[in-house]
């Protein structure tokens, strides 16, 4: 009798034994397998670049095995977050300064600081991950020609200090109105532009290079700096907020497809304002938004 149990529970251990050894050869099979059971649904909102974050996080997850549904051009700011905090979406790409602002949060202009208070409280308040966060900062700048920084002397944000009572900024609405912009440079900077002119933002750059505004407020990613090689100053008093972007997904999403993260995370490092301004280049210049994010992540070795 003794024997005889000590067989069942050898028989019982060996079989255990053979399945993990079929389950850990099987692994990456496996894994595929359970991605492809894996419904997600990618988000994102308007813009161009928005629309390339979007459509690499498409391309990165079924790459990955996953089934995916994209949702790119979703709607603005608040269309998205509601879609994601309603489950009607599972994930999309958000920027920090942003989640900052959605938590009542001010910046604290340090990239990891910032990052660390929109990953702890999107957790505790909307149980919402995010991923890991590029080097890619899509924040406020002041721009102009080169020919006419050249003539101002000016490489950075202060060098305007002396000439600007006399100058022409043109911006979009949100520069004249967000206390981040334009409203703080006196307390930042210690000045004020003598003239301030509202245009929708591509169109500031137009009034520069026409010489009806002396710089513009520009968005640091914009295609229209390097098509245009405009002078991009540096924020030498660090006043524009950080906007770095990250996937952010949804808690119970992320436990049901730990995969998403390792799937997306290797993405993080290489976006980079120069890769951002290029690739919108790229669509400005006629490329599909999906063979641009195609092409780039084949050429950087993730697709």
């Amino acid at each position: 009798m003794e024997r005889h149990g000590w067989g069942r529970r050898c028989l019982a251990a060996c079989a255990v034994i053979g399945l993990a050894l079929v389950l850990a050869a099987a692994g990456p099979r496996a894994a595929a397998d359970a991605a492809a059971m894996t419904h997600l649904v990618v988000g994102g909102k308007l813009d161009t670049e928005a629309q390339l974050l979007t459509k690499m996080y498409v391309l990165l997850l079924r790459h990955a095995g996953f089934d995916v549904t994209e949702k790119a051009k979703l709607g603005t700011n608040d269309i998205v977050f509601n879609a994601i905090t309603s489950g009607q979406i599972d994930l999309y790409p958000e920027f920090t300064a942003t989640g900052l602002a959605r938590l009542g949060l001010k910046s604290t202009h340090n990239d990891r600081q910032d990052y660390a208070a929109v990953k702890s409280g999107f957790e505790r308040r909307y149980r919402i991950t995010w991923l890991d966060m590029a080097p890619l900062n899509d924040t406020y700048g002041i721009c102009s020609t080169q020919a006419r920084a050249g003539q101002l002397h000016a490489t950075k944000v202060s060098d305007l200090a002396p000439a600007a009572p006399s100058l022409t900024v043109a911006t979009p609405p949100d520069g004249k109105t967000d206390p981040n912009v334009l409203p703080g440079l006196k307390g930042a900077y210690g000045f004020t532009f003598g003239k301030v002119t509202v245009l929708d933002e591509a169109l500031t750059f137009a009034a520069v290079q026409q010489g009806r505004a002396d710089v513009n407020v520009c968005y640091t990613t914009q295609a229209l700096i390097p098509k245009n090689r405009f002078v991009l100053l540096d924020d030498d008093h660090h006043l524009f907020p950080i906007y770095h972007p990250a996937p952010i997904v949804r808690d119970a999403s992320l436990q049901k497809a730990p995969g998403i993260a390792t799937a997306l995370n290797p993405l993080a490092p290489k976006l980079t304002t120069t890769v951002s301004q290029q690739l919108q280049l790229q669509v400005v210049n006629g490329k599909s938004v999906t063979q641009a994010a195609t092409d780039w992540l084949k050429s950087v070795g993730l697709l």
